[in-house]
């Protein structure tokens, strides 16, 4: 009896999280139309800073996306390393665009080594996890479903 009803609980938990990320990835389509409007307003035109943030909300909605994909192929039952190595590569390119170079050298190359580690660890996990056949399902096949 107790079982049941955890596993009811975990269930609704479940969905509650997949409609949250929905509502979140809506707020960020609208704060990424906002933030348009403004960076537009503001010059006429588009300058570089405001393309960098206005492409930093467009990955950011990315990253939610690719979290309501997780849920969704979790609450599936489905294999979800794929879909967590997905979204850890948005997070990091995310970082990589919107790379600053404003602080001195010695810090600006220590973050350009720990992105370029994390893409490398990152792209060679996942290669090895195609290879081994643990995370064969991708991200194509889940949209699908």
């Amino acid at each position: 009896m107790l079982s049941r009803i955890m596993h009811v609980a975990v269930d609704a938990l479940e969905k509650i999280i997949a409609l949250l990320l929905v509502v979140i990835a809506a707020l960020g389509a609208v704060d990424l139309v906002v933030e348009m409007y403004s960076a537009v307003a503001e010059t006429g035109y588009l300058t570089p800073d405001s393309i960098l943030r206005v492409l930093d909300s467009v990955l950011v909605v990315f990253i939610v996306i690719e979290l309501f994909n997780i849920a969704l192929a979790y609450m599936k039952r489905k294999n979800v390393i794929a879909t967590v190595m997905e979204a850890g590569l948005v997070a990091v390119v995310r970082k990589l665009v919107i790379f600053e170079t404003n602080a001195d050298a010695t810090s600006v190359l220590m973050k350009a080594s720990a992105l370029a580690l994390l893409i490398v660890a990152i792209g060679l996990t996942w290669f090895l996890l195609r290879r081994s056949g643990i995370c064969e399902t991708g991200s194509q096949e889940t949209a699908t479903d």
